[in-house]
Order: C-alpha cells, then structure tokens, then sequence
C-alpha cells in the first residue's frame, strides 16, 4: 500500500540508479540482484520513467569509461539494465514491454522480446505472449530476432521451461533463421 504513495524519482537520481545496476553488467549474478533491488525500491510507479531513459547516457561516467569503451556499449548495457528492471517488475511492465516488442523496430525490440518471454516460461501470461510474438515474428527485423533469441537459446540450455517455450516458435521460417545464425556459428 505505502508503494502506492512512492514519489517519482529526478531523472539525475533514476539515471544514478540505472547506473549502479549496469556497473555490475559482467556479474550476471549481482546484475540480476540489483535489478530486483532497484526494482523493489523504484515500484512499478517508475516505468515510464524508466522506459523515458532507453536511450539516455549514451557515454559512461568517467568511472565506468574503462569498462564500456566500445561505441554503443554503454547505451546497450543501460538498456540491458532497464529490461532486466521491468523483468522483476513482472506483469507491471508488460504493457511497455509489449509497446516496444510490437512497436517500430528499435534496438530495445528484443530486448523487451526476451523479457515478455522470461515471463511467459514462467507462467505470466503464456499463451497471449505467445501468440502475439507468433503473429508479430514473421515480420519483424533479423536484428530484433538475434538481439532476443540469442540471450534467451543461452538461458534456454539450463531453464527447460524457456526452453519448451521457445518449441513453441519452431514451425515460424524466421524463427528458425534467426535460430540457426546461432548454431551454424
């Protein structure tokens, strides 16, 4: 109840807070506990705010410059940082999340692909996820596709609920080009 009178963060303080969660990007453990925990302490309040900062910071804080040198790699890494939020925002996220998975092709597109399927392997809304990812599949760019299966073959080989979902998209061609980038590589 007291989550519900939560004020929205400045953007400066939202931008600290994405930053703590992507600094620890190469710790896939720590990343994942401090999405949980900034996601806790922001409540589901702050995704729009969140969704606002996609495409924020597109350099690293002097700090993090060493660890993010590549163009594009901090931007990649915040927005890894964001979804990874409204992963254990669970059904609170799942309208923007279907808003960028469905939505005009941008880079976040399968990284909200990859969350929506996290959540369906675990029984969140399953069967719509997965007919509207059937149905927007065979349209959407090879880039969208590889930016979101590739994660999601790799957490697939030790998660068998992930990995019966993904069966679930077999007989799509685009599916399966996307697929087989990873396993003839």
């Amino acid at each position: 109840m007291f989550g519900l009178f939560k004020r929205r963060p400045p953007i400066e303080q939202l931008a600290q807070k994405i930053r703590w969660v992507t600094e620890a990007i190469h710790q896939p453990t720590v990343f994942a506990q401090r999405a949980k925990e900034m996601a806790l302490e922001l409540g589901p309040a702050s995704i729009p705010q969140l969704a606002k900062q996609f495409h924020g910071e597109h350099t690293p804080p002097p700090e993090l410059a060493a660890q993010f040198p590549g163009l594009g790699q901090w931007v990649a890494a915040r927005q890894f940082a964001i979804f990874e939020m409204f992963y254990y925002f669970r059904e609170s996220a799942i309208p923007v999340l279907k808003r960028v998975a469905y939505g005009e092709y941008d880079w976040t597109q399968g990284n909200a692909i990859e969350v929506l399927c996290r959540l369906a392997a675990e029984g969140i809304n399953t069967d719509a996820t997965v007919a509207e990812i059937r149905a927007a599949l065979p349209e959407m760019r090879i880039e969208a596709l590889l930016y979101a299966f590739g994660p999601l073959l790799r957490r697939a080989a030790l998660d068998a609920s992930l990995a019966q979902l993904l069966n679930r998209f077999a007989d799509i061609p685009e599916y399966n080009e996307a697929i087989a980038e990873f396993t003839n590589a």
